[in-house]
């Protein structure tokens, strides 16, 4: 006890002989000769800090020799120091401590302490630009650059480059320009180190022109000057460039080092440039660049390529300090060349020279093991030179796993480890999981996962992937939703695989309900993200939903590439929002042919055709010239709009302008021969299929040509071309049965189901309406019923609105009027336009008026301005000699503005369409139409036709 208080009075009349200026200067020399250990001891044995008044001066030669000796540590300790006692740092000592946190890659802390900063200069936002460029986080870095601007701080010749590497890294070519543009104006064009920043941004942002312009602005070029541009043609493939500039420089007074070398010769890495390599080796060697290591390993790399690998061995074994870069490169040229035994001796060699294995090392050897050996082979082999542990310690273990994909060397390797007792890290089971997954095993996977008490984020993540991956996204959704019970916060990298498996298996609802659930807990999507729900935004017919997915891609600064911007397009185009679509696109600062064939198709298929064709010429004379899809979508435009003309007129066109119709092309304008049943038309097109093979190589066509034909109602024609089909799909099969059930040939229609049926197809919702309405036409009751409850019994088919129409037009036609009533009232669906329609047609026939007005009046109420719908009520009241009736519903047309439309007809003769109308009939073939008739209806007469006047509308006989 003596002792003690002998050595704690000395050390306290040691602090009474200790000045403010003499500690102050005493910390000052311990920091200049780095004995940053001994000012720590000094600072924390003070036992009354506030009598020796401390300020920043006394700590700024701290936190500098931290900085200088990469003491961050010790660092954190004296600012902690400063915190705890209450020393106000000034701007410089602040400055400083975040330069530290900046060189220790403590983002946060640096962000902490310039947050609290009162003022700012230069030195501050350089720092903090400096903490975010280092760490990766290079988006931050630029912003913060922006924000320095905006509070009209300039930038010097030390930040432009840091700001300029980040925009590279980014590959933002618009913040690149934008630093550049603040360059110019601070007038740093004079500064060597600058230019050769621009020239690299640019290269790497992929705007090559602008990189050669800056390039030959130089006055002065230094060898980063050549290099950086020489590195720029290279990775851009301009050969002949790269080759023209590296002779301008040979001419100059720069001579070429090591680094450009190694730029040049991957430009004679083919397979036929051996000879050159050798010229280019010969020059390097003449420099006395030839042997060093990164010249070395450029040439290894060179002559493995092109085909000199034994030039290539002869360097290796000459290059000076070769590290694992320049044994990967001899690995890898033994690897691809096949030479196995070579390959594993060099690998040898090289865990024999001290040299540690990394991924790269394993990327190669991994494969050549088990092609030759097996796994464990691998692991004795590290074990004998001493590195088996680390497979596991160095995380290759995920890489070694990606090359196992049987099932047998998985198990082997899962029995070694766990027989080294490493199932217990979250790492190595994770990477189990993972290899398990790849080889389809989920329930092995599973076990592992299973076999681990404590489960951290990764080893949940590598679990919820395995079932994602092998399309059990509802297991994995289950395991997201235990995660998050145990406690385990997901990462966005469970969100995105969550997401991803839902898209795969095309549960598109179901992933974009998780990508909500995803932004409602403020996790933020990253690129990822954004890559996965690509397909939801082309799925997405929502207009809310769509718009919340493009605030997210723009309030998470998404890259609104061309791609992401077209697929907005199309989205909102599906949405009926072509407002939208229209103004995102002119939004747009570059159109590619995709943007514009995207948005004609969009403004076509919303019938926006007259726009869509003033697009079509506008991206003409932007200098887009329009491709097939360009024009295969105006045809089926105007096609689907009912201007038939136009798309013929299109689709020949297209053929002049030398471009040849595809098969998405022909199925498109066949819809356009069938609506007007010009079969002259549909004949030639048939005629150019069969002349470009376009029949046989594609069955989309020969489904087209089928409904085509049974539209102009030529069936010969339709089964010739159905018999002759090698193969058929459910297309296939629906055309024929539908074709045979509107021309009321019900029993060969189904004759053809029971075909597809022994043919092994399986009928989808579409079938069933050719079968129903094939059953309607020949009256047949049970048949239609039977098939009707076999539909999603049998087949899982849930029946549509267009189903239960085609019963009631089967119960309708068969008279049973109280069937058709308990039907109605007992479906789940609401009754639609087109099965009152039906009711209504079987009304008619069997006179049932009481159904009809009942009938009658649910189609008013959904098509008030149908004009059919009140002539077919009238008719019935007109057969039943209800003329009161017939009155009212002709005041209610006229009150409520509705006329009914002439009837029409037409008919082809040669290459004319002639067209016939009850207002418009043509007067100079008036009187010879009229006498035709009369003829006709002489031999009516003759033959002893007797004409069917029930069928005749009270309007038709007033109209005559």
């Amino acid at each position: 006890m003596q002792g003690f208080l002998k050595s704690l009075h000395r050390t306290y009349s040691t602090w009474q002989q200790h000045s403010q200026s003499s500690l102050a200067k005493e910390l000052s020399q311990l920091s200049i000769l780095g004995r940053i250990d001994e000012a720590i001891r000094i600072l924390r044995q003070i036992p009354n800090l506030n009598s020796y008044q401390l300020d920043s001066d006394s700590y700024l030669p701290l936190i500098r020799s931290c900085i200088k000796f990469k003491a961050f540590g010790k660092g954190r300790e004296i600012h902690e120091h400063i915190i705890k006692n209450g020393v106000q740092p000034n701007l410089v000592l602040q400055n400083n401590i975040v330069m530290m946190y900046s060189k220790s890659g403590e983002s946060e802390l640096a962000q902490k302490v310039f947050d609290e900063m009162c003022e700012r200069n230069l030195f501050s936002w350089t720092a903090i630009i400096g903490v975010y460029s280092n760490n990766g986080d290079l988006a931050k870095a630029v912003d913060f650059y922006e924000k320095m601007i905006l509070e009209g701080i300039k930038a010097d010749n030390f930040l432009y480059p840091i700001v300029l590497k980040s925009c590279a890294g980014m590959k933002n070519l618009r913040s690149g320009r934008r630093v550049h543009a603040d360059i110019i104006t601070s007038g740093f064009q004079w500064d060597l180190f600058i230019m050769n920043s621009l020239v690299d941004m640019y290269a790497k942002c992929g705007s090559l022109w602008d990189a050669e312009r800056v390039f030959y602005e130089c006055d002065v070029k230094d060898i980063f000057t050549w290099t950086t541009m020489l590195v720029g043609y290279v990775q851009f493939g301009c050969g002949q460039e790269a080759l023209e500039l590296f002779k301008e420089m040979m001419r100059s007074e720069v001579k070429p080092q090591s680094a450009t070398f190694s730029a040049i010769f991957p430009l004679f890495s083919g397979s036929c440039c051996l000879d050159m390599a050798k010229q280019i080796h010969g020059l390097a060697i003449a420099y006395g660049c030839g042997y060093d290591k990164y010249c070395g390993t450029s040439l290894i790399d060179m002559y493995a390529n092109c085909g000199g690998l034994g030039y290539g061995r002869l360097i290796f074994d000459r290059v000076r300090g070769r590290d694992v870069v320049s044994w990967n490169i001899m690995i890898k040229g033994y690897f691809q060349l096949g030479f196995v035994d070579e390959a594993m001796e060099l690998f040898e060699g090289m865990l024999m020279n001290g040299i540690i294995p990394n991924k790269i090392t394993f990327e190669y050897i991994t494969p050549l093991y088990l092609q030759s050996r097996s796994v464990l082979d691998l692991i004795q082999h590290l074990e004998y030179v001493g590195l088996a542990s680390s497979i596991v310690s160095a995380n290759l273990l995920d890489h070694v796993c990606e090359h196992i994909d049987d099932i047998k060397q998985a198990n082997e390797l899962h029995r070694y480890l766990n027989k080294k007792g490493y199932m217990s890290d979250n790492s190595v089971v994770a990477a189990l999981i993972r290899m398990y997954s790849k080889c389809s095993d989920t329930e092995a996977a599973q076990e592992v996962f299973n076999s681990l008490n404590a489960k951290d984020l990764d080893c949940w993540n590598a679990i919820i992937e395995c079932h994602a991956y092998n399309r059990h996204t509802n297991k994995a959704l289950e395991l997201f939703h235990s995660m998050r019970k145990a406690g385990i916060k997901p990462n966005i990298l469970s969100w995105n695989t969550v997401i991803a498996g839902f898209v795969d298996i095309g549960d598109f609802n179901s992933a974009l309900q998780m990508y909500s659930d995803m932004i409602w807990t403020n996790q933020n999507p990253n690129l990822r993200s954004f890559d996965i729900i690509i397909p939801l935004i082309q799925y997405n017919t929502c207009s809310m939903t769509g718009k919340e997915l493009h605030c997210t891609f723009l309030r998470n600064e998404g890259e609104m590439s061309k791609f992401v911007c077209t697929a907005f397009i199309n989205m909102y185009g599906n949405c009926g929002d072509v407002a939208y679509a229209v103004n995102l696109f002119e939004s747009m600062d570059s159109k590619d042919m995709v943007s514009w064939n995207t948005i004609i198709s969009v403004l076509a298929k919303n019938k926006f055709v007259n726009e869509a064709s003033k697009t079509f010429y506008e991206m003409k004379k932007a200098g887009v010239a329009g491709n097939i899809i360009t024009w295969t979508t105006m045809v089926s435009g105007y096609a689907h709009n009912g201007l038939v003309d136009e798309s013929l007129n299109h689709f020949r066109k297209l053929q002049l302008e030398g471009l040849r119709p595809n098969s998405i092309t022909i199925a498109s304008i066949l819809p356009a021969c069938a609506q007007s049943a010009t079969l002259s038309h549909g004949k030639s097109i048939h005629g150019y299929t069969v002349r470009n093979g376009l029949d046989d190589e594609d069955l989309m066509v020969t489904n087209a040509l089928v409904d085509m034909y049974f539209k102009c109602g030529c069936l010969k024609y339709a089964e010739q071309l159905f018999s002759r089909l090698p193969q058929r799909d459910v297309v296939s099969w629906n055309t024929m049965i539908q074709g045979f059930a509107v021309y009321g040939n019900a029993k060969a229609a189904l004759a053809l189901f029971d075909q597809m049926l022994c043919a092994g197809e399986i009928p989808d919702s579409v079938t069933f309406i050719g079968v129903l309405s094939a059953c309607s036409h020949a009256g047949l009751v049970s048949e239609g019923w039977k098939q009707f409850n076999s539909m999603e019994s049998k087949y899982g088919i849930i029946p549509s609105g267009k189903h239960y129409s085609c019963m009631v037009d089967i119960l309708g036609r068969g008279g049973q009027f109280k069937d058709v009533r308990d039907f109605i009232v007992q479906m789940p669906l609401q009754p639609t336009a087109s099965l009152w329609g039906a009711l209504l047609s079987a009304c008619k026939t069997h006179g049932n008026v009481e159904m009809a007005e009942y009938a009658a009046n649910c189609l008013i109420e959904l098509q008030p301005d149908n004009p059919g719908n009140y002539v077919v009520l009238s008719n019935i009241y007109a057969k039943a000699g209800r003329w009161n009736d017939v009155d009212r519903v002709r005041k209610l047309m006229t009150a409520r503005g509705v006329k009914k439309s002439p009837g029409g007809s037409w008919i082809e003769i040669g290459n004319n369409i002639y067209t016939f109308a009850v207002d418009n009939l043509p007067k100079q073939e008036m009187e010879e139409v009229y006498t035709s008739l009369l003829d006709l209806a002489a031999i009516m007469v003759e033959e002893g036709y007797v004409p069917d006047v029930n069928t005749i509308s009270f309007e038709d006989m007033e109209e005559g």
